[in-house]
């Protein structure tokens, strides 16, 4: 009897189901029955047209593979558009890449399990893919995803990164949709705002400034993923555990503190806290002059960075993380009180942030951040049309010219200057390039954003996916984030998804009005029109506010053209105001609607011809799409950023090696002999920088020395030698008197709760059934 020949290959794997299956055949056999036949139905024809095999049918699901991964997800692209209309059928799909064995009747192995427990995760309608699926459709521009971040999946030893497909008809759903474990990466940490135990309110923008600052010193720092301002701060007064905060921003590590004044002395108390375990790794106090402030923030922040180092794995920290800014201690409190309300982003708390930063400037006019607040706040009210956008670019010009004067190393320098060459020259080379150098000075959210948005109005939807991902993950409760992911679908016609994003950026900042035209034009192109137009009128707006006037033109455009005059004469005459940029905007659009191409075309003209900075976004706008084809609509996209690709993929610039492997072996004698030599390991207080001064290294270098020459992070390396002299003296009868605290304590460890953690992490089991365990044996 022959023996069945195994093949192994690589192929993509879907699996289906079709939920909820089993309590319909309970109620209905007939209609369960009926949909189980035109699954399969849908499901045979189009792994037809797309090379599949359907290797098996069961009750409610299938399996099958493909080939071609970009295959595998067009077909399941196809299955979800005819499956998931309002009578259709609830389906999940999950697709993977990878190894694969067939014996002729049974297909098996990691890429099978996979597949399997991506599509268990998923919702219906949506088509769930692995991150290395995905990595297969980087030059398939036609297929887009969404990453939904990375998933501990069961018997799947390291975490996995789950992608949505993108497409029209397909949900996509968001992260809390999904039902699979997350998993935290180690390199990530949050720092929580810190409190202001002073009696004094305004020493509030004090501690809130000492917040802002080390998450801007951390974040120098590549390796670490530091949440952001906007997402730290979304915690501010409220009462949310730890282990909380650290699921819902995605931290391995907390940073919490808090500011006291008293005259001319301050006092800092910060605390390191492991997120997942509850466990305070590291806690420390300074007290410290007023006068020396950047200082302090230096000093905290290079002693937060070594702390994490030691936990997380090397990585390399600068002499300096926050550098000493030319300000007195009041105007840095008072910079602090104006950008908070520039932040604010209406015409009243605008002018009164520029207001107060016109002081400043007044007194100091040394201070760059200062200069960089005032160019800012007039960019925002050209872009937001709270004045004309050409006369507000005019008057901050000068102010980014003598920030740049004054200190051209700051990273914010150079987003503004990429703002500049975006929004004002068009120049898209040059906003790369000065968002590329702002990154290498320090990551941001705000990189991410940028990068978002240009490539939106490139037309790169799929690159911006993955940019405006990055800046979710970092920054999850920013309402500019969600805004922008829900633009994103709305130029890509996804508008259910759209919305929802929207919805959830106005939540997320209620009195913010970024995403109200956006969301009202996704209702009406959903098909919502009844609803949109009730959006639009109950806005909390004046009746002529432009945005309220286009939404009812627009629903008249699409409902009763006739009546869309009153509306469109409106908006004509308010191209003489100072709205001008919002006015040919809304106009442009509501054109276009109507089906007034030469008129749409003319608007568009005249916003190119006076360099509004809306343009570059309503040449984008789905309603511009049926006449994106023409030729005289192309010319005048053209004359915005040119008819070439600009974008090259920014090579990463790899750090040498601090060590040589020769080095390292030699270090790694020396440090060996040390350590049982001194036992240095006995003292609860050691850290890297102690443990380097006695090795007589810089503190980088013995970082990558634990990393390569020993495969351990500092806090690993060192407490393993402690747990061998714990347990070397359990039978000492001279340790006999101490309890196992006591002798943790004695060998080294900080607290009870570290000691516990790393022994049973290290050996299976509790102090106390190991001691049993000795005693027995």
């Amino acid at each position: 009897m022959s023996k069945t020949r195994k093949e192994r290959r690589l192929a993509a794997i879907m699996f289906t189901d079709i939920v909820g299956y089993t309590a319909l055949m309970q109620r209905d056999e007939r209609q369960a029955a009926a949909q189980r036949a035109k699954h399969r139905q849908v499901f045979t024809e189009t792994h037809q047209r797309h090379g599949g095999t359907i290797l098996q049918y069961f009750g409610d699901g299938t399996l099958s593979t493909f080939p071609s991964g970009v295959e595998a997800v067009a077909c399941a692209v196809a299955i979800q558009q005819v499956l998931n209309a309002p009578d259709g059928i609830p389906l999940r799909i999950g697709i993977h890449i990878g190894d694969i064995v067939f014996d002729g009747t049974e297909v098996y192995g990691d890429g099978v399990n996979v597949a399997a427990r991506i599509e268990s995760m998923g919702v219906p309608g949506g088509v769930l893919i692995s991150g290395k699926l995905n990595d297969e459709l980087t030059n398939q521009q036609h297929l887009t995803t969404t990453s939904l971040g990375h998933f501990q999946l069961k018997n799947i030893t390291q975490p996995l990164s789950v992608f949505a497909v993108v497409s029209s008809g397909l949900v996509v759903p968001q992260r809390n949709d999904l039902k699979g474990k997350r998993s935290v990466a180690r390199q990530t940490v949050a720092v929580l705002p810190f409190s202001n135990r002073s009696r004094q309110e305004e020493d509030e923008y004090l501690s809130d400034g000492m917040t802002e600052e080390i998450i801007n010193a951390l974040s120098k720092i590549k390796p670490l993923k530091v949440t952001s301002r906007t997402s730290s701060f979304y915690y501010k007064n409220k009462q949310v555990t730890l282990p909380e905060i650290g699921r819902q921003l995605e931290v391995a590590y907390i940073l919490e503190g808090s500011v006291q004044v008293a005259g001319n002395k301050m006092r800092i108390a910060v605390t390191l806290v492991d997120a997942q375990e509850d466990v305070p790794l590291w806690s420390h106090s300074l007290d410290r002059s007023l006068d020396d402030i950047f200082a302090v923030q230096d000093e905290v922040s290079l002693l937060v960075a070594d702390r994490l180092r030691e936990h997380i794995g090397h990585f390399d920290i600068d002499e300096q993380l926050v550098p000493q800014l030319p300000v007195t201690v009041d105007n840095y409190k008072r910079y602090l009180r104006a950008r908070y309300h520039l932040l604010k982003m209406s015409a009243p708390e605008i002018e009164r942030g520029m207001e107060m930063l016109r002081e400043i400037v007044a007194d100091q006019p040394d201070f760059p951040l200062a200069h960089l607040g005032l160019h800012l706040g007039y960019t925002l009210m050209g872009t937001l049309g709270i004045m004309p956008a050409p006369a507000a670019f005019a008057a901050g010009g000068p102010f980014l010219e003598r920030a740049m004067t004054l200190d051209d190393s700051l990273p914010e320098i150079q987003l503004h200057r990429s703002y500049q060459s975006f929004l004002q020259d068009w120049d898209l080379p040059q906003a790369y390039e000065h968002l590329q150098r702002s990154f290498e000075r320090r990551p941001t959210v705000e990189y991410y954003q940028s990068m978002t948005s240009y490539l939106v109005a490139e037309g790169k939807l799929r690159a911006a996916h993955h940019y405006i991902d990055t800046a979710l993950q970092i920054d999850p409760f920013s309402d500019i984030n969600h805004h922008l992911k829900g633009f994103l679908f709305y130029v890509q016609e996804q508008y259910p998804a759209a919305i929802q994003y929207f919805e959830k950026s106005l939540a997320l900042k209620p009195d913010a009005h970024v995403s109200l035209p956006e969301l009202g034009r996704s209702l009406l192109l959903a098909g919502h029109t009844q609803r949109a137009r009730e959006f639009f009128r109950e806005l909390p707006l004046p009746d002529d506010d432009l945005l309220k006037v286009s939404g009812e033109t627009m629903f008249y455009a699409l409902t009763a053209p006739e009546q869309a005059l009153e509306g469109l004469e409106k908006l004509t005459a308010a191209l003489d105001g100072a709205l001008i940029d919002q006015a040919l905007n809304y106009l442009t659009l509501c054109h276009a609607l109507l089906g007034n191409t030469e008129k749409t075309l003319q608007l568009l003209e005249q916003g190119i011809n006076a360099r509004l900075p809306m343009v570059v976004y309503t040449q984008i706008d789905p309603i511009l799409k049926p006449i994106r084809a023409l030729p005289e609509f192309q010319g005048l996209s053209a004359r915005i950023f040119g008819s070439d690709p600009v974008l090259d993929t920014p090579q990463n610039k790899y750090k040498k090696n601090l060590l040589s492997s020769e080095e390292i072996d030699r270090y790694k004698q020396q440090l060996t002999k040390l350590m049982e030599r001194d036992a240095p390991y006995l003292d609860a207080e050691l850290s890297l920088r102690n443990l380097a001064d006695r090795m007589e290294l810089p503190p980088n270098y013995l970082s990558q020395l634990l990393n390569a020459g020993f495969g351990q992070n500092f806090a690993e390396y060192v407490n393993t030698y402690r747990l061998e002299y714990f347990k070397s003296r359990l039978g000492d009868p001279a340790f006999q008197h101490l309890t196992l605290l006591g002798l943790a304590y004695e060998s080294g460890f900080n607290s009870k709760t570290s000691f516990n953690t790393f022994f049973k992490k290290a050996t299976g089991t509790t102090p106390a059934a190991y001691r049993k365990q000795q005693l027995n044996e």
